[in-house]
C-alpha cells in the first residue's frame, strides 16, 4: 500500500504502518496514536509563552482595581486571582528549573 507523502509526513516524520487502513504517523519517537496532534504537524509547547501570560493576566487584573466599584468585593476577587495567577506562574517557573536535580 502506497504511503501519502503530504509535506507534514516527509519533513516531520516516517508513517508507521499498522494495518491495511490504519496509519499512524511517527514524529521523533511519539506516534499519532499516542498524540493525534503529531499527525497535522502541531506537537509543540510554549511553556515561556504561558508564564508570560499568566505574569500578564495577574497585572490586568490588578490594573482592574482602579475603577468605579463601590464595594470592594470586586477588589477583594481581583487581588486573589492575581495572586493566584502569579503563584502559579512562579510556581511553574521555579519547578522546570528544580526538575532535574531531584
Amino acid at each position: 500500500m502506497a504511503s501519502s507523502a503530504t509535506p507534514a509526513r516527509t519533513d516531520h516524520g516516517d508513517v508507521a504502518q499498522h494495518g491495511h487502513e490504519h496509519r499512524a504517523v511517527v514524529v521523533n519517537g511519539i506516534s499519532s496514536d499516542d498524540e493525534p496532534s503529531v499527525q497535522w504537524g502541531w506537537h509543540a509547547h510554549f511553556p515561556k509563552v504561558a508564564h508570560f501570560a499568566g505574569f500578564i493576566c495577574a497585572a490586568i487584573c490588578l490594573i482592574m482595581i482602579h475603577g468605579n466599584h463601590v464595594g470592594k468585593q470586586e477588589d477583594v476577587w481581583l487581588v486573589v486571582l492575581a495572586v493566584a495567577f502569579f503563584s502559579l506562574s512562579l510556581g511553574a517557573i521555579i519547578r522546570n528549573r528544580t526538575s532535574w536535580r531531584r
